[in-house]
Formats: C-alpha cells, structure tokens, sequence
C-alpha cells in the first residue's frame, strides 16, 4: 500500500489550556554551549557532552553525538537536523548517520540525563554524575519549580544543541529542522512554538492535548489540581499557537499512545502550512518512526528545494447519478 502526504485543513472548536511565559526565552539568547569530550565513541560520529540549564542549583551537561555529511565544508554549507529520541530511548548515533548520508549536519541528544550505554545492572541507559532530570513527563515534580522540571531541562537541551550544531562553519544555520518520536514528537512540538529559527518540524506520534484521550489522561485526571497545573504549562498545545514554520505530521490511525483526534487539535493550532502522513496500523517505535521516507522527502523540499510529495489538498463526496442503473 502507498502511502501519501496530506494537506488539510481543521476547524476544532476547543478550550485552550492557560498561556504560560515561555520558559526558554533566555536558553535561546545564551552562547554556544561549551562542549566537554566523551569517551564513548561510534563509526562516523563524534560524542560530546554539552553544558545544560542548572539543575537544583547544579550545572549539568548533556550527551549528544553529532555528525557531518562528507560534502560538508565552510563554503558549501549543508542544512541540518535535530533529533529527538522518545520514551526509553537515547541518543542514537544510528540516526544521525542516517542524516549525514542524506547530505545534512545532524545531532541527537539525550533529554534525560543518560548515555547512550546500558547499565549491566538495571538494563536502564547509564546515568551520569552532571544529569538533570530523569524523563518522562515529570508528572510527579509537577509541582516544583519550573526550571526544575524534566520537560524544561528536555526543551532547554534541543535548543541548545541546535545552537551548538548550527555554529559549525559547514553548516547553513538558515536550513534547520526538527523530527522527534513519541516523546520526542511532544518535545519537537513544543521546540518548534518557541525556537524561531526552525524551518520545519516533523513530530512523529506526539503532539499536544494530553488531557484529551492518551496514554496519560487517566492520570492526569488522578492528579487533580496538579494535573491541572501540568496540562497548562508543560503540555504541548500551550505552545503549538505559536509555531509558524512548516509541520509534517506523522502518525498511525491506532496509535494507542497519541490519538487522531489529539493530533487533529494540536495541528490546528500552528500558523504555517500542514501536512499529514497518517498510516494505517503504523507501528510505534524509534525504527518505525524514523523511516517513512516521507520526513525525508519534507526536510528535502525546504532545505533543497525538491518536490514535495503527491497529497491531497480538497475532498468531495462522489454520489451516484439518479439515472445511473
């Protein structure tokens, strides 16, 4: 079955949850983030470790591996991608090279606190002495203080590796976007409403309106007041209005983790062209959601210039004829 991209548009008549300050109004106006060497090593990438926001008065840092297509050179720039890993999930050297043979910069950071290595012990992804938060959620810090929480510590890492990456001379820091997977889909939609500099964005799977039919509604609703308070600053529809540039939306129709319809709202909220990608049976998963070759086909189109795929932009409802036999 061939699947295609499609352009529609929404009209949702729904609540919106209270507009919180952007938190990360700062992290975008800090430098280059200073960069400490990692032992861990993989074919075609580099490791490093990135200076983070403070944690509980603590500095922390952040692990990302980073890498560049051969092309590359400081006068024939190359565009870039950043990309967000998902639930249990980390930084994965695989997918940036993925993107580097693609012709673009990539960088992929871990956003809770981990290398990408697994503890023998607990089978977990190693944590280390400079982490912040652990992911996901944060539902039960909920209420501390913002620059306390998981999704603040998690944003505040894509921005700056994106500063970090679009600093290279080889890199054209006007053609930068954005994919993530699950978590890293509700991650990518809440970068792209407060990273201007973002061409595109591509969230797979995650999208805003957790209170509205998730994985984690029911909690949320066993919360209470401090579910409340969640949904109406960390969730990813407080930011999504302010999102202009270019959204592909990728997803499957039985996703049990992020509904259609969770989808439907959270695109109707951004201001700048939409397309869907939405795959009957998808399944969830990193591999699953890093290879419809339709994020590709998206990223290309803006930073290329090539065509974007074949969609639909009208319906119509095709009736019989009266004299038809």
């Amino acid at each position: 079955m061939k699947h295609f991209v499609v352009a529609l548009g929404w009209a949702v008549v729904f609540m919106l949850p209270a507009r919180a300050v952007n938190p990360w109004t700062a992290v975008l106006s800090r430098p280059v983030p200073r960069a400490y060497p990692s032992e861990l090593r993989a074919e075609g990438v580099t490791g490093v470790m990135l200076e983070g926001e403070p944690y509980q008065g603590k500095e922390t840092r952040f692990f990302a591996w980073y890498g560049l297509p051969k092309a590359a050179a400081a006068t024939n720039k190359v565009p870039a991608m950043v990309l967000i890993h998902g639930g249990e999930g980390t930084a994965y050297d695989w997918w940036v090279r993925y993107w580097n043979e693609q012709g673009y910069a990539a960088v992929a950071m871990d956003t809770c606190g981990a290398l990408p290595v697994k503890d023998p012990g607990t089978k977990k992804w190693r944590r280390h002495e400079h982490s912040g938060p652990a992911g996901w959620g944060g539902f039960a810090t909920v209420e501390g203080p913002d620059a306390d929480q998981w999704t603040y510590h998690a944003v505040a890492a894509v921005l700056r590796a994106h500063t970090y990456l679009a600093a290279f001379p080889e890199v054209d820091s006007t053609r930068v976007g954005v994919t993530g997977i699950s978590w890293g889909g509700y991650l990518t939609c809440i970068v792209a409403g407060v990273d201007p500099r973002l061409k595109w964005a591509v969230p797979v799977y995650g999208c805003g309106f957790y209170g509205d039919g998730s994985e984690w509604a029911p909690l949320l609703v066993k919360m209470g007041p401090r579910g409340e308070k969640w949904l109406a600053t960390w969730d990813a529809s407080v930011y999504l209005k302010d999102a202009t540039c270019p959204f592909l939306w990728v997803s499957g129709t039985t996703d049990r983790f992020f509904k259609v319809p969770m989808l439907q709202k959270s695109a109707a909220l951004t201001k700048g062209p939409k397309f869907f990608n939405i795959r009957p049976t998808m399944t969830h998963g990193h591999q699953a959601g890093s290879s419809p070759w339709e994020i590709r086909n998206f990223a290309n189109h803006f930073a290329f210039g090539t065509p974007l795929a074949p969609s639909i932009s009208t319906q119509w409802e095709v009736r019989p004829s009266a004299q038809c036999p």
